[in-house]
């Protein structure tokens, strides 16, 4: 249920009615009135000349709001509106029927008033402020929607009259050799982004291993850039089997592969940690000889000494044979 506004100082509402109405409606949502107030804008030209003068005040025996709207900014009279409103909760919920001193000074002499007037100044400027906030969020987002409508329709009117052509050839100024500043890699651009103005932003760039899209401009050194013509989406050519990968994986994909220094196949595997799995399997072997008795481990090394010559004796063999069969199979 809205409240009712009066108006006897003749005040120019139009602008501030819906916001009157509209906070109510937040506290409403927040409190839950079971009866709305009066809002009355009066005018006192004696009280505006008072520095320390009244700015509102609520009337719990005709559930009325009275703000003094002389020479005040419209916010400030929604801030004392939202201090009545507290006031005007605690009236409906039989809070303000307190006993005690009542008169000029009030706030210092009866303490469960100030308790009162503790609440409406916190609660009154909290609601306030979520009220703000909530509609400010709101113009926001219908701001965001109505500006990315607008741009869609702006460029599909330009499409249609020929004003833009996303097909169209530009002419412009473009890098053919880059270097990635963090990591000192060198490529080329295979592709770019023009922002609204026709200036590049971003490359998408091929390096030695991988293809790094989206690059922004200020994160390249230009070697090489030259003028040139193109339609707005083309693509230079290049390994589309690369991986693609995001700009702070460049650093690692380039790191060159280590040395097999175990011989298990894995040259991903840095030095240090292959150089400790091949002494630990050496230890372990020399672990294994020390569990034989020591008239055994020269015949038992010879063995094994023996199994590699022979391993390496049948390949000969096997290859000298496969070549007899070629040279056979040439002379037919």
């Amino acid at each position: 249920m809205p409240c009712t506004i009066k108006n006897p100082a003749n005040l120019d509402l139009s602008n501030l009615e819906p916001h009157v109405q509209g906070m109510y409606d937040y506290f409403d949502q927040k409190i839950g009135f079971n009866k709305p107030p009066t809002m009355i804008f009066d005018s006192d030209p004696g009280n505006q000349s008072n520095v320390l003068g009244k700015t509102a005040y609520y009337d719990p025996s005709t559930l009325e709001i009275h703000v003094y709207s002389d020479g005040r900014h419209p916010k400030d009279m929604l801030r004392s509106i939202a201090h009545e409103l507290i006031h005007h909760r605690q009236n409906l919920e039989g809070r303000l029927d307190v006993g005690g001193y009542h008169g000029e000074g009030y706030y210092l002499e009866n303490e469960e008033l100030k308790k009162l007037e503790h609440e409406a100044m916190l609660e009154g400027n909290a609601f306030m402020r979520e009220y703000e906030d909530t509609l400010k969020r709101k113009e926001n987002k219908e701001m965001s929607l109505n500006e990315w409508k607008n741009n869609e329709l702006n460029k599909l009117l330009m499409k249609k009259f020929g004003i833009l052509n996303e097909n169209k050839e530009i002419t412009h100024m473009c890098a053919l050799k880059v270097t990635h500043k963090k990591t000192g890699q060198k490529g080329h651009p295979i592709k770019h982004t023009l922002n609204e103005s026709g200036q590049i932003s971003h490359y998408t760039v091929e390096f030695k291993n991988v293809i790094v899209e989206n690059i922004a401009v200020e994160n390249l050194d230009i070697v090489v850039q030259e003028m040139h013509t193109h339609k707005r989406d083309d693509e230079k050519e290049h390994d589309k089997d690369k991986k693609i990968v995001k700009e702070e994986e460049l650093e690692e994909s380039e790191k060159p592969d280590f040395p097999d220094v175990d011989g298990d196949g894995d040259k991903s595997e840095p030095i240090s940690k292959a150089q400790k799995e091949k002494k630990s399997d050496d230890d372990d072997g020399e672990k294994d000889m020390s569990k034989v008795p020591p008239q055994l481990r020269n015949h038992i090394k010879s063995k094994k000494n023996e199994s590699k010559v022979n391993i390496k004796e049948v390949v000969r063999r096997v290859l000298e044979n496969n070549k007899k069969i070629m040279e056979k199979l040439k002379d037919k």
